[in-house]
């Protein structure tokens, strides 16, 4: 009973006088208690796999954050870098403020505002471009894995079953074989 057998099981085991018959159900028994072994077996090799690729998500999320805070960082610096630079070419035309050396009519400090603020917005508008390139990039790239890492599942999910019918097959075929010759006796 230890085993997994029923009362009743023992019972039959006890008050049957063929030893064949004890046999084939201690056998049974036996087989029974297996294949209850292997199949908590692969419950728990199914949530060592499910953990691995929650871990895995959880890293890849962590990774996308912390690379987002870098690219973060680097626009912080250029924008600063680039706020300097419009600082410095303004201050270089200080008291030029109504100079106009191309004589169009618009003083020349006020058209050098014009034009680095028309290149900041390129770039802005460049880094913004590229960041949405990377990130659709980057989910393209984790919808492939998380349907690799799918299939994989699948697969080795399918070759369980394909072990664990084929097992049983075994059994039972190892059971008819039993009852075929303990019958021809």
């Amino acid at each position: 009973m230890q085993n997994g057998a029923s009362l009743l099981e023992a019972a039959e085991v006890l008050t049957n006088d063929n030893f064949n018959i004890i046999k084939q159900k201690l056998q049974e028994m036996q087989e029974r208690q297996e294949q209850m072994q292997k199949q908590a077996q692969e419950a728990e090799q199914q949530q060592a796999i499910q953990l691995q690729q929650m871990q895995n998500e959880q890293r890849e999320q962590e990774l996308m954050l912390e690379e987002a805070k870098m690219d973060l960082e680097r626009y912080k610096i250029d924008a600063d870098n680039q706020t300097k630079i419009a600082v410095a070419e303004i201050s270089t035309y200080r008291g030029t403020e109504e100079k106009d050396i191309n004589a169009n009519g618009v003083p020349d400090p006020e058209e050098m505002y014009k034009v680095a603020m028309e290149q900041q917005k390129i770039r802005s508008g460049e880094y913004v471009k590229d960041r949405e390139i990377k990130y659709k990039k980057d989910i393209e790239d984790k919808k492939i894995e998380l349907e690799r890492e799918k299939m994989k599942h699948e697969s080795e999910l399918q070759k369980q079953k394909d072990d664990a019918a084929l097992e049983r097959e075994r059994v039972k075929a190892r059971a008819a074989i039993r009852n075929k010759v303990s019958g021809e006796k």
